[in-house]
């Protein structure tokens, strides 16, 4: 499981579960993708700096990673991105309302004509418009190895220069 913290417009924290898109280790690369209206983009603009945070239960292994973050809507990432994201996933952003918005009760915030089905890939053409990717690099990770005999704990930092350096922090 993935989450995804940022700074809100009001200064309060935002954190929301987020599907891991890419990682590119060598280039400190985390990635999701996001729908262009979602709030998380201004909370971006505003503070460049997120957090993520990953549990893996069955290996006892929390990750946190602090990066900044930019949005990109347009180009090859995105291009390659959107080339490689399914039907099924590009549905969501065929929604007519921006991510957040208020309405008169649940609702899917679906065009009512994909409700029951995947959209084929020429419904999902105007969907582009809406579509981007959270791309984050990190500058600091904080791994903690839960243990029944004691826990572990190590922090990477990043230099102005590129390189990492580490060492074992109590947990």
């Amino acid at each position: 499981m993935a989450s995804l913290a940022t700074r809100g417009v009001d200064d309060a924290p935002r954190v929301r579960s987020v599907v891991l898109r890419r990682v590119t280790p060598e280039a400190c690369e985390v990635c999701c993708h996001t729908d262009r209206r979602s709030g998380k983009l201004a909370e971006i603009a505003r503070d460049a700096r997120v957090s993520w945070l990953f549990y893996a239960p069955e290996l006892k292994l929390q990750v946190r990673i602090a990066a900044q973050a930019a949005f990109v809507g347009d180009g090859a990432v995105a291009d390659a991105a959107w080339a490689n994201t399914g039907l099924s996933s590009r549905r969501a952003y065929l929604a007519p309302r921006a991510p957040g918005s208020a309405c008169d009760g649940p609702s899917p915030n679906l065009p009512p004509n994909i409700l029951d089905r995947r959209p084929t890939e020429d419904e999902t053409i105007p969907a582009r418009a809406n579509f981007g990717v959270v791309v984050t690099h990190a500058t600091e990770i904080d791994w903690l190895y839960l243990a029944s005999e004691g826990h572990q704990r190590a922090r990477f930092t990043r230099g102005a220069d590129g390189a990492w350096s580490g060492q074992w922090i109590e947990p």
